[in-house]
């Protein structure tokens, strides 16, 4: 305990709240406001351009650097390993020329901009010609989830290179430097779309119209992400002030900030229209799985939407263990299109109505869109016992796949035998060497109603032939199995 009488321990005064005033932060909160938004304070500007001005340049070990980086990224993308793919773009020396495109247009140096540019082509010409090399050669042709999902460039993809290149010209600006930059390089994910744009280029040598779609839709992701970055670079850039290389009048400073404006809206209104087409997929691959799960449970990890008409999307059911009626597709087809669901224009299909060419166009899809190895494998599965149930009921009579046609052989089949009140239709599943190869029988159930007495046996007998005989002729059939149940 200090004394205060004692001269080897004297007391610790106590601060004077007379004197001095605390203020945390800033003095008042639009001070603390304007302290926040400062970006001056701490920042160094030649540092800064000798920073990007050396980085900048593609040639030696950022060339090398670069080929291995994409070389790397294609490899991930094609092992469809997130991993691998991150590792690559920690190494990437992209940054610099696109920071470099911001400075040179922030600080009107023409020369530094043309530098950056000639540097920026270089860079991309390097990528897309190892890219295009590994996936001309690589034995795995797999166009993996990882590779898909660089070819949805959306309006969220120009808002996270926004950040991104916000983090990383702060990070620059900075006396002390920090470790955004590799945390940018993730975020902005530039070399992954650029892998995927030569693996575009690649497949439009054997499939031109494929190839071009991924090649664009790559293409747009990876200079959505450059564009965004180095305009914000321009913003910070100039809102820190840095001395123009040339002088420039404010008109002209204003006509600059216009032109950036400008470009910028045109390159954010593909991504809202692709964002727009995202979310319609979400919605619809929301509706049919909660549709599904509801109405057919059992089908719920088989069952498959086919948008390649988007107009009018298929929701189909590969597999099935019974016959549906085409007054039950229509039933719930009618559900499907209807709220909650609300897929308009959507239809149902099973194994009793796909065509050859739908299975084909099903199956070509999956190996150019989605392709995940383990389903295509699993679709091509049930694609052959589909096969093979439609091949069993085309060789049924037309009245188990036709309402139409099993309505009227009832109608006529009534009028011709007036006690008959009902007539139900199934194929039964028999063996005998005397049998078609495939087992099936059709199967009648006709319900009989007799108003007075019961006939001798022997008429029972003739008019069971008759019946026997009227199905066969009205079914094509040489045998059908007839059961008959008196009321």
């Amino acid at each position: 305990m200090a004394d205060p009488k004692d001269p080897k321990h004297p007391a610790t005064p106590l601060p004077s709240s007379t004197n001095e005033k605390e203020v945390t932060p800033g003095e008042g909160l639009a001070e603390w406001f304007h302290d926040f938004l400062d970006l001056r304070t701490g920042s160094d500007r030649a540092g800064a351009v000798e920073s990007i001005i050396s980085g900048k340049q593609m040639r030696g070990s950022n060339a090398w650097m670069l080929v291995c980086s994409i070389l790397i990224a294609s490899l991930g993308l094609n092992l469809n390993s997130g991993a691998v793919i991150i590792g690559a773009m920690l190494i990437s020396p992209l940054m610099n020329p696109i920071l470099g495109i911001g400075l040179g247009v922030g600080t009107n140096d023409t020369p530094l901009l043309w530098k950056a540019l000639q540097n920026f082509g270089i860079s991309i010409a390097i990528a897309l010609t190892a890219s295009v090399l590994y996936f001309a050669l690589t034995p795995i042709d797999t166009f993996t989830p990882e590779m898909q999902a660089r070819t949805e460039p959306t309006i969220l993809d120009a808002l996270v290179a926004v950040f991104g290149g916000l983090a990383g010209i702060i990070s620059v600006t900075r006396k002390d430097k920090t470790n955004a930059i590799p945390g940018v390089a993730i975020a902005t994910a530039l070399m992954p779309p650029l892998c995927v744009a030569g693996y575009g280029i690649a497949l439009a040598l054997t499939d031109p119209a494929a190839g071009f779609q991924v090649f664009w839709r790559s293409s747009y992701l990876f200079f959505i992400n450059s564009f965004f970055i180095a305009a914000t670079a321009y913003v910070i850039i100039r809102l820190l002030r840095f001395p123009y290389r040339k002088y420039l009048t404010k008109a002209d400073a204003r006509k600059s900030m216009l032109i950036v404006g400008a470009i910028s809206i045109l390159m954010i209104i593909p991504s809202v229209y692709i964002l727009s087409d995202v979310l319609v997929r979400l919605r619809e691959n929301e509706a049919a799985k909660s549709f599904t799960e509801t109405f057919f449970p059992a089908s719920s990890s088989s069952y498959l939407l086919d948008r390649e008409n988007k107009a009018a999307p298929l929701l189909i059911y590969p597999i099935k263990n019974r016959l549906m009626s085409r007054d039950s597709i229509d039933h719930y087809t009618k559900i499907l299109r209807e709220p909650p669901y609300g897929l308009t224009n959507a239809r149902i299909v099973t194994d009793t109505s796909l065509s050859a060419s739908a299975m084909a166009s099903i199956q070509r899809k999956l190996s150019t869109v989605s392709n995940h190895q383990t389903r295509l494998s699993d679709v091509e599965y049930r694609l052959q016992l589909l096969a093979q149930e439609v091949a069993q009921l085309e060789e049924l009579p037309a009245q188990f796949r036709d309402t139409v046609a099993f309505n009227r052989t009832r109608r006529q089949l009534i009028e011709q035998f007036p006690m008959v009140t009902n007539l139900a239709l199934s194929r039964a599943k028999v063996s005998g060497d005397t049998l078609s190869s495939n087992g099936d029988l059709p199967l009648a159930v006709v319900s009989l109603e007799r108003p007075g007495r019961r006939p001798p046996l022997k008429a029972i007998k003739q008019e069971k032939a008759a019946l026997q005989q009227f199905l066969q002729v009205a079914l094509g059939r040489d045998s059908v199995i007839l059961i008959v149940e008196e009321q």
